[in-house]
């Protein structure tokens, strides 16, 4: 599947409904969703240039709809920090490149960014508190994995690559003529994963 060119959708004349920072952030969210779908695979990436671009697109996609949950701050831990998983398996470029990336934001909702990098039997036997969320930054993942982790873990499971939302991650992207978050109602009522309206209405579903 090519990537399509991007298509600024307009939500109306009650703005973006993006709370605080994320709603000032938006236009540069949109901005980087341009660039990753124009810019070329990074020199040396072991991924497939689609997935690469897929990656590059789920980085810019996830802090939305990780601000996009009904009640992040409940998943802060002790210092109101909000914790993230990167999992990979194989190759470490791409968790180290989505880390970095995630770093980089700094804060979600004023709730500051802490990063973990771990492989899939980690997250697997993950228990040192909750987690606002799970990056997936490397495809392979079978369906029951993707399902277990948001169900364990009660946490938003989001995948940028092709099938993994049909098969168990809580959320990803969906490519047509048009780049979208893609949401997995079911698993995400399985998980206890709840959505803002405003993501609902943009967002494709899968139901």
């Amino acid at each position: 599947m090519a990537f399509g060119r991007l298509q600024v959708l307009d939500q109306g004349g009650g703005g973006t409904g993006l709370p605080g920072p994320l709603s000032s952030l938006l236009p540069f969210i949109l901005l980087c969703l341009w660039i990753a779908l124009n810019a070329g695979p990074a020199q040396g990436d072991t991924l497939w240039q689609e997935d690469d671009q897929r990656l590059r697109v789920g980085l810019k996609l996830f802090p939305a709809v990780l601000g996009a949950l009904e009640s992040p701050e409940d998943e802060a831990v002790g210092d109101r920090t909000l914790r993230v998983a990167v999992v990979s398996e194989g190759s470490p470029e791409g968790a180290d490149r989505a880390a970095s990336a995630l770093r980089a934001i700094g804060q979600i909702r004023d709730r500051p960014l802490r990063v973990v990098n771990l492989d899939a039997k980690g997250l697997d036997s993950f228990t040192e508190g909750p987690l606002g969320g799970v990056f997936v930054a490397s495809p392979g993942f079978s369906g029951a994995r993707l399902r277990a982790w948001s169900e364990r873990l009660r946490t938003l499971v989001f995948s940028p690559f092709p099938g993994d939302v049909e098969a168990g991650a809580v959320a990803g992207i969906h490519v047509s003529d048009q780049i979208l978050p893609f949401l997995n109602l079911p698993q995400a009522r399985r998980a206890g994963v709840r959505f803002r309206p405003f993501l609902l209405r943009v967002a494709r579903h899968y139901e």
